[in-house]
């Protein structure tokens, strides 16, 4: 198991889900050791150039990871694939590219984009000059509640009813 694999099974550990949908072009031996300790997880693997058809019949998943499905779909797929997965069938989940270069700006499909659709950097680790990227998007760290917005700190409601504005 590489490095890559070793993080996917540590996330997996961390989030210990029930049901996890799996979107790769080949199988992941991070989750074959997952479901080798956690035997009431069920796996639903996809291959990535069908995942969009076959998640309208699927309905919701405690994780997701998607595996090589970036380098395999287009841009507009990719981001297709990953708004489904995060609006409509996980709130958690994993998302690894390889790319040429430390900063992934190369290609079609860069970091920028990537970090546009929610999704935050994990871990980016170089495997024998291919660099390899795993972000994660968790609804609950995503949006943190900040104290300004609230109504007892929006709008100075101490001059409330002093001045108008």
């Amino acid at each position: 198991m590489n490095l890559v694999q070793e993080i996917l099974y540590e996330l997996l550990e961390a989030t210990e889900p029930r049901s996890l949908l799996c979107v790769a072009d080949s199988p992941l031996s991070s989750v074959h050791q997952y479901k080798a300790h956690v035997d009431e997880c069920d796996v639903v693997s996809i291959p990535p150039e069908s995942a969009l058809e076959a998640l309208t019949q699927m309905g919701r998943f405690d994780y997701a990871l998607l595996c090589g499905a970036l380098e395999m779909l287009d841009p507009q797929a990719n981001s297709a694939l990953i708004a489904r997965v995060r609006d409509l069938h996980c709130h958690r989940f994993a998302v690894t590219c390889r790319h040429q270069d430390a900063h992934h700006r190369e290609d079609a499909w860069s970091e920028p984009q990537i970090l546009s659709l929610a999704l935050g950097l994990h871990r980016r680790i170089d495997l024998d000059g291919v660099w390899h990227s795993i972000y994660t998007y968790d609804i609950d760290s995503y949006n943190p509640k900040r104290e300004w917005n609230s109504p007892e700190g929006w709008a100075n409601p101490g001059n409330f009813r002093r001045y108008r504005w």
